[in-house]
């Protein structure tokens, strides 16, 4: 693998494939990888990306995201605030008081590289899942509420997959949902307790979801599709 550094998208990772006939393109983890044919020149590369650019940059918009010094991401249970420092300039230095996590990036970085958005959105999904056990009283409240008998909640890392029920009973929770507001991450909990009825996605199963959701299940389901994530997915 090898990559060139593209003026609009950043760092973009090139693999070459004996057995592709067309250029490919991709976004995973906030960065562009391209499969090309063997043989295929950089000028190759180049013109293909440009003439793709456009629709590159549509299916990037989604879940690109965007950094500011002072910004304030609202969590479940607590804020994390970008802020800046000068004692390192390759690393990223975190502070906690009481609800309020700062994580300061060194001074001058350009937040607006696609690497610079790569590093700051690990280190927000590691402060996520740090302070993911705020997930399990509020998961367990709705078990309460809804007479179900989960074996117990684990917490994961997961951002495609936000949630997971076991054949064992065993509900699993990305920590990741703490960027959701309170209604999504009860939707996520209510969608993975109807499992333990219906291990499926039946009529049945939906039914049950939105019953458990006082019948808010299709619109919950869109502003969870229209969710914008502060990290990159």
């Amino acid at each position: 693998m090898f990559y060139l550094d593209d003026k609009e998208f950043g760092r973009v990772f090139i693999s070459v494939r004996s057995n592709m006939r067309n250029i490919t393109m991709r976004w995973k983890g906030g960065s562009l990888y391209i499969n090309v044919p063997l043989g295929t020149s950089m000028s190759e590369v180049e013109k293909a990306l440009d003439d793709l650019r456009p629709k590159l940059r549509q299916s990037r918009g989604k879940d690109d995201v965007s950094y500011h010094i002072g910004q304030v991401i609202e969590c479940y249970g607590f804020k994390i605030v970008i802020g800046e420092q000068t004692r390192y300039q390759d690393r990223i230095i975190f502070s906690n008081n009481d609800n309020v996590v700062t994580a300061s990036v060194p001074h001058g970085l350009d937040l607006t590289t696609n690497n610079s958005k790569v590093w700051i959105s690990r280190a927000l999904k590691m402060i996520a899942h740090n302070r993911a056990a705020l997930l399990i009283p509020l998961a367990q409240s709705i078990t309460a509420r809804l007479g179900v008998a989960p074996e117990r909640f684990e917490i994961g890392r997961g951002l495609r997959k936000l949630g997971h029920c076991t054949p064992e009973r065993v509900i699993q929770l990305s920590g990741n949902l703490v960027f959701l507001p309170a209604d999504l991450i009860e939707l996520i909990v209510c969608h993975e307790l109807a499992h333990l009825t219906h291990m499926n996605h039946s009529p049945q199963f939906h039914a049950l979801v939105n019953q458990y959701v006082n019948g808010h299940e299709k619109e919950l389901e869109k502003n969870l599709k229209a969710f914008r994530w502060p990290v990159i997915r």
